[in-house]
């Protein structure tokens, strides 16, 4: 008998430290993963949800997330949208809760960041375009969009895009546009 508890407790003992080195190892894991995680493919697990994003210059936008790129990500509301280079970008404020595996989606879209403001150029929109440190650069209309430059004819706002009505056409880089809004007539 003495035998027999002497093995139920080496037993036991082995046991425990199956299940403490099977914790660490779990541990280890997880740590290794959040390590390597990247930014896109943790933001599309939010895609269809809104957000609060803090902006260079102090700006802050509450939009529900859409498609993203590795150097852009786009946003919407009811009134408008809003195309924004991760350079950037702040802080996100994410939603509370988890998100289900099925609401996971694929990381981002390989359209480019000019590709998406030629939707907006195609759309007529009226845009805000933004430089980088958060700063104005120009409220109009897109002209063109092109590689590596846009050109918004400038006018007022409650005027429609006419060269008779534009105060300037201005040429701007896309490397100093930090992120374009475009406002939905209705």
């Amino acid at each position: 008998m003495r035998w027999d508890s002497l093995f139920d407790d080496l037993e036991a003992q082995l046991a425990e430290q199956s299940r403490a080195q099977l914790r660490d190892e779990i541990a280890e894991n997880v740590r290794a993963e959040r390590a390597t995680a990247e930014l896109l493919p943790t933001l599309m697990r939010f895609h269809g949800r809104e957000l609060c994003l803090r902006l260079t210059g102090g700006t802050e936008l509450r939009a529900q997330l859409g498609p993203c790129a590795a150097d852009y990500i786009c946003l919407e509301t009811e009134q408008a949208q809003w195309v924004v280079r991760s350079a950037a970008v702040e802080s996100f404020s994410l939603p509370q809760g988890r998100v289900t595996a099925a609401g996971q989606r694929a990381p981002g879209s390989a359209v480019k960041f000019s590709t998406v403001l030629r939707g907006m150029l195609r759309d007529r929109a009226r845009c805000h375009v933004f430089s980088r440190a958060g700063g104005s650069l120009a409220e109009g209309t897109l002209t063109q969009v092109a590689r590596d430059f846009l050109v918004i004819l400038v006018h007022p706002r409650d005027e429609f895009a006419r060269a008779k009505q534009a105060s300037s056409q201005l040429l701007i880089p896309l490397d100093a546009i930090g992120w374009v809004e475009a406002v939905n007539l209705s």
